[in-house]
């Protein structure tokens, strides 16, 4: 016996799902019907609250009863319940639903990849729960018995092994490990579409950051990889424009004293030395207690050659702050500014869309840095010390020999983290 759709959604109600569907019989309605119905039938918060289980309820009740549906609607039908599942975060059910999929013979090689997505990400779900997320079999291990799903699956679970890496050593030796993970994923990813591949470089360069290696590295690696246009297109997403500018020349900087000196400042006139460029406002509070930092940067920095140029951002209403913020924090080093606060077209030049900002210039012109700014006064000194070591050639901890700061080499074969990276 067949019913209309309709009549199902004058009945269908979260109490009554399952009885019901186990008497209805819907042989001329697609799995695109059946889940656009249960959709509508439940209220808005069954389908907003956490953890409810109303939707993936009904999606399984449908899949107890003989439809009449071609294999592709019934996979699509089971999909979804599985994904259903998922987000109630019931994990037992959603890799029941999925198991007869990789079994089917006539699943075809696409909704295997998509199964296989979706067990990879219950595996990520319960590794994340588990009061032990370490001592969980490794993504491979657990999808080795499911048998060949394909690229993007295989890719999918190397790059959940190195967000749980990740997450269980902070360590460069933690970030390096997890390095190799997504240089694996791309590696299996290599023949396939260039849009699956920004994904995971989007996931390394985040890596990359957050292991403490300067921008200007992680923009010269991806550039290294220039001829795969997903690297360029991840790394146009994940920088920000003053980190785009880094290893590029530094824009115009020339305008007129502001600190009772006459005449202008251009930066050209410093080719060949180190530039410590400093935008600052007197009406900022961050950037009063900036200022002591740049001017001890001018003391100890003096045997590398270091100028320093102030631009002020101050207005014409304050700038006659300026002589007694000069005299307060004891600045010998010019300063310069348009007079128009953040009207101006300087601060636009150089991207600067907060303040205080630091940006290093090389001897060369190029932008060295422009994230220089720490939690402290010492902080802030040592990442100016840090980067000065770097454009002027000397040894510093993260420099090219770190071993957070390579490229991670591309490993023969997925790494086994229940040995390697458990704390």
């Amino acid at each position: 016996m067949s019913y209309r759709l309709t009549s199902i959604a004058r009945h269908l109600t979260l109490m009554t799902t399952l009885s019901l569907l186990t008497s209805v019989h819907l042989a001329a309605a697609s799995a695109a019907d059946l889940i656009a119905e249960v959709d509508r039938s439940l209220k808005p918060e069954e389908l907003e609250e956490a953890g409810n289980t109303a939707r993936a309820s009904a999606l399984a009740a449908f899949l107890k009863e003989d439809l009449g549906l071609p294999p592709l609607e019934l996979f699509e039908l089971r999909l979804a319940c599985a994904g259903a599942w998922l987000e109630a975060g019931r994990l037992v059910e959603t890799r029941q639903i999925l198991l007869p999929v990789f079994t089917d013979k006539n699943a075809l090689a696409p909704i295997r990849e998509r199964a296989g997505l979706m067990w990879v990400a219950a595996w990520q779900a319960e590794w994340r729960a588990a009061e032990k997320p370490g001592e969980l079999p490794a993504a491979a291990v657990v999808l080795a018995p499911l048998g060949d799903l394909g690229p993007a699956v295989a890719a999918r679970a190397c790059t959940a092994e190195a967000q749980r890496v990740q997450s269980l050593d902070q360590s460069a030796s933690g970030a390096h490990a997890a390095l190799l993970f997504f240089d694996r994923a791309l590696d299996l990813l290599k023949n396939q579409p260039p849009a699956s591949r920004v994904p995971v470089y989007a996931l390394r360069i985040a890596a990359m950051e957050r292991s403490g290696l300067p921008a200007e590295q992680v923009k010269a690696w991806c550039q290294a990889r220039a001829t795969d246009t997903a690297a360029t297109l991840a790394l146009e997403t994940a920088l920000t424009a003053g980190q785009k500018q880094l290893g590029i020349g530094a824009p115009p900087l020339k305008l007129p004293r502001l600190d009772g000196t006459a005449g202008l400042v251009d930066i050209a006139t410093f080719k060949g030395k180190p530039v410590l460029v400093d935008f600052f406002a007197t009406w900022c509070k961050p950037c009063a207690d900036q200022a002591g930092t740049v001017v001890a940067a001018v003391q100890r920095f003096a045997d590398r050659g270091l100028v320093v140029i102030g631009v002020s951002l101050d207005t014409k209403e304050s700038l006659s702050g300026l002589p007694a913020w000069i005299a307060k924090y004891g600045i010998t080093y010019p300063v310069i500014g348009e007079k128009a606060g953040w009207d101006g077209e300087t601060d636009d030049a150089w991207h600067v869309d907060a303040i205080p900002a630091l940006i290093l210039v090389g001897p060369d012109g190029t932008v060295v840095a422009n994230d220089l700014i720490g939690e402290n006064r010492e902080k802030s000194l040592a990442s100016i010390a840090m980067a000065l070591d770097q454009v002027l050639g000397i040894s510093s901890p993260m420099s090219e020999e770190s071993p957070a700061a390579k490229p991670a080499a591309m490993p023969a074969a997925t790494p086994d983290p229940g040995d390697s990276f458990v704390p």
